[in-house]
């Protein structure tokens, strides 16, 4: 589905179905001293209600059409190699913060016009996945509903998978990618994750308390399992041992936050560099550094955790 209030060209109809029938009734309502509206107005909001379900088909069609070209990109059997192909093909792509927030209700956003830094990885890796398995546009939104809801399962809003640990733990466990920090130099990495419900003014759906009841629950899931993390320090020896394609996310200094970043690596010699949704850059770009540099000149960033996906 598209990032757009209606949602879908049949929701839109029916939308404007209810508003014309309502329209009618006051029109047509004088038996029971209801105000009138002109014909005119009628016709108004006809017209209002084909421009909207025109311009949402359109927009439809639209990420349809950027998805076949995606499809269209190089074939390569390799897993890793295709989600940087996919992620390169976003460079330029402008950053949008909260790709995924503001929905009345839970539901699946595809997006490919403007993108935040999970959004991108999920995309890139979703049509990575479309692309070897099932390169159609149900297939894509098949891969990433697995990817983003816990189970697959789009069930309200705690059923996202908010933090990046868990995100990883849940689609490591159906076999989509490895975490492989601890291979690649990592050490335990300790630390109560507790953000979201020490601080449920920032995240409107949570203000109703059984969601804030189940996102703690996750919290003490994550809390209860093993972590590893490569240290700042560490970073620049792990890089050699890194692959085309493999996604990183960056530790942070932020009391009860488990990462503040993501992306997708792409090698140039021994050294790693990091293709990513930036807030600075405001658009998809490759650092101009690499990756060991890139995550010391960011205070926030203590270290990174790594993952490398899987054939399936």
């Amino acid at each position: 589905m598209l990032s757009n209030p209606v949602g879908h060209p049949a929701r839109a109809l029916q939308l404007g179905i209810r508003i014309i029938i309502f329209t009618k009734h006051r029109v047509f309502g004088t038996i029971t001293g209801t105000t009138h509206f002109s014909l005119p107005m009628i016709r108004i909001f006809a017209t209002f209600i084909f421009l909207l379900v025109c311009s949402v088909a359109f927009a439809q069609s639209s990420i349809q059409k950027v998805f076949g070209q995606k499809m269209d990109l190089p074939d390569t059997r390799d897993i890793g190699m295709q989600v940087l192909r996919m992620s390169e093909s976003f460079l330029g792509t402008p950053y949008v913060a909260g790709t995924l927030e503001g929905n009345p209700t839970e539901r699946l956003v595809c997006k490919f016009d403007g993108l935040d830094c999970t959004t991108l990885v999920e995309s890139s890796v979703a049509l990575a996945v479309a692309k070897n398995e099932n390169p159609t546009f149900e297939g894509y939104k098949n891969e990433l509903t697995r990817l983003r809801y816990r189970d697959g399962v789009i069930d309200g809003y705690a059923s996202r998978l908010h933090y990046i640990l868990d995100w990883m733990y849940e689609n490591e466990k159906r076999g989509r990618l490895e975490d492989i920090t601890a291979k690649v130099g990592g050490v335990p990495y300790k630390k109560e994750i507790n953000f979201m419900t020490n601080h449920a003014d920032l995240y409107p759906a949570m203000g109703e308390s059984s969601v804030w009841e189940k996102i703690r629950e996750q919290e003490a899931q994550i809390n209860s399992r093993e972590h590893s993390y490569i240290p700042k320090s560490g970073i620049q020896k792990a890089e050699p041992m890194l692959h085309d394609g493999d996604i990183v996310a960056f530790t942070s200094s932020i009391e009860g936050l488990d990462v503040n970043h993501m992306g997708i690596i792409t090698k140039i010699g021994s050294r790693a560099y990091l293709i990513h949704a930036s807030l600075t850059g405001k658009k998809v770009i490759i650092s101009n550094v690499p990756l060991a540099e890139y995550v010391s000149s960011v205070p926030k960033h203590t270290g990174m955790i790594v993952a490398r996906l899987n054939e399936m």
